[in-house]
């Protein structure tokens, strides 16, 4: 083959690659929304539909349902990637009980403004406002927090630099970003490389995402609060050792429950009463 034409067909193929790598993180970071199709007053619940507002003034759509005893103790609750507060309005009835509510949508989903998802980087500012304003607005107390998939992750994050939460409750978090692009890109085997490269280098050129600061099994050492790890162990979307190794570099106080036979983000409504049971006696040792 002439030199030229090879050299054609390689720079084919890098701009084959570069383009989809391009379109692959646009879809990351912009999926479709989904509107928020229940409130808690599906649940019979008294509730304050509220607007939180980010240090980066994104405003965040958001409920907060008070306990229905006089409490000052709060739970925030934040929920996966691509959803919205009411994908884990399930939670609320055996946590309201006991504790003051917040769910809040992350930005750009759900009814949130914000023009893109960042995957976790950016979304700790969300669950940063909901926490001052847990503090300023209602006087809370001691604040826990319960995650699902990418809102686990979150939670974690900033949990290792804010002193304001108590206890977590992490289910089914990702390990870090450059895992999640390796798990989107391993069908193309030892293909996958160029294309992990080139969508991390648009992260952070164009969203200013940093791959390296987004990891919740390193962030996790840094944690002093006591953490509660729930996985399903055949979870077809993040593996089960993702919240394995979580566990390993966390301090202690930590708890590691594995639910067998469960898919992603599924060991609550695979395991009702034993999730509910785990996850109220957790709280209710650590937010006394």
């Amino acid at each position: 083959m002439p030199y030229k034409t090879l050299l054609f067909y390689i720079i084919l193929i890098l701009l084959a690659i570069i383009i989809l790598s391009l379109f692959q993180t646009y879809l990351a970071t912009h999926p479709p929304k989904i509107p928020n199709d229940r409130t808690p007053a599906d649940l019979d619940f008294k509730y304050e539909d509220i607007t939180l507002v980010t240090e980066d003034s994104i405003k965040l759509s958001a409920w907060y349902i008070p306990s229905k005893i006089k409490t000052n103790k709060s739970i925030i609750l934040a929920h996966g990637h691509p959803f919205n507060k009411a994908n884990i309005l399930g939670f609320a009835p055996f946590l309201h009980e006991k504790y003051n509510l917040l769910f809040f949508d992350f930005r750009a989903m759900g009814d949130s403004s914000g023009s893109f998802i960042s995957g976790g980087y950016y979304e700790q500012k969300d669950l940063r406002a909901a926490i001052n304003y847990l503090k300023k607005e209602k006087n809370a107390s001691k604040i826990g927090a319960l995650g699902i998939s990418m809102g686990a992750s979150v939670i974690i994050l900033e949990a290792a630099n804010n002193p304001d939460i108590y206890a977590i409750v992490a289910d089914s978090s990702y390990k870090d970003l450059h895992s999640i692009a390796n798990d989107l890109y391993s069908p193309l085997f030892i293909f996958k490389y160029p294309f992990i490269f080139f969508s991390e280098l648009f992260a952070k050129l164009i969203y200013d995402i940093d791959i390296k600061e987004t990891s919740p099994v390193n962030k996790v050492k840094e944690v002093k609060i006591p953490i509660f790890i729930i996985h399903g162990d055949i979870d077809d979307q993040i593996p089960v050792e993702a919240s394995k190794a979580i566990y390993e570099n966390a301090n202690q106080p930590k708890e590691l429950w594995i639910a067998k036979n469960t898919n992603h983000v599924q060991a609550h409504s695979e395991y009702k009463q034993e999730y509910e049971t785990r996850v109220l006696e957790f709280f209710d040792k650590y937010l006394k």
